[in-house]
């Protein structure tokens, strides 16, 4: 679709993931780097966090070594920091996302986007055996565009073409990109910036 007429907020990419600790903040700092995204917003849930908060406080957002840091010193010029209990998250995210203007390009990290908003283009980081899917992870698969299969660790053990298959029929319309070193992960983040791009630009939202 071409979202130039309908949407009210910034393009979204959704980086979204199996389980904790599978780098969704390492490619969503990524992406905001390399596609010049001008907007970020994490959205967790948690202990970390008063639940139901929208975190906007520069100081807050931009201490290094956090999540919210990461994207803004990859170059987003206004992040936010969503956390919220599943019954309230829409009401959250779409609060959120009215602080941003109508124009640019949106990175959100966390499943919740893949499944609340509607992502132009939703990555999936997939690390873990589907056994050990966190519960938000399945949903987010459905919905991918492209899933990164990292078999560098807890995946190195299984079938890479069973799995692939396994991939594919969960998630139908994604491209599957499998890599098992740091040389093939590097070459894969470049082919998810250069696919995002392709897909933005041909969507009209570039």
């Amino acid at each position: 679709m071409n979202g130039r007429a309908s949407r009210k907020h910034p393009a979204i990419i959704a980086v979204t993931s199996s389980s904790r600790k599978a780098g969704k903040s390492a490619v969503a700092s990524y992406l905001v780097r390399e596609l010049g995204a001008e907007f970020g917003l994490k959205v967790s849930s948690g202990s970390h966090a008063p639940a139901g908060s929208l975190t906007t406080d520069p100081k807050v957002i931009s201490r290094k070594g956090t999540d919210t840091g990461k994207l803004v010193e990859a170059g987003a010029s206004r992040v936010l920091w969503v956390h919220a209990e599943p019954g309230r998250l829409n009401a959250q995210l779409q609060r959120a996302l009215a602080v941003f203007p109508e124009k640019g390009l949106l990175v959100v990290e966390g499943n919740s986007a893949a499944v609340h908003l509607d992502p132009e283009y939703t990555v999936f980081l997939m690390a873990v055996p589907f056994d050990q899917f966190k519960p938000s992870a399945l949903p987010a698969l459905e919905r991918a565009d492209l899933v990164l299969v990292d078999l560098t660790g807890a995946l190195g053990e299984l079938e890479p073409t069973s799995l692939e298959a396994e991939v594919n029929r969960l998630a139908p319309s994604a491209i599957v990109i499998s890599y098992d070193d740091d040389a093939g992960r590097k070459n894969t983040l470049a082919e998810t910036a250069r696919l995002i791009r392709t897909h933005l630009s041909l969507g009209g939202f570039v």
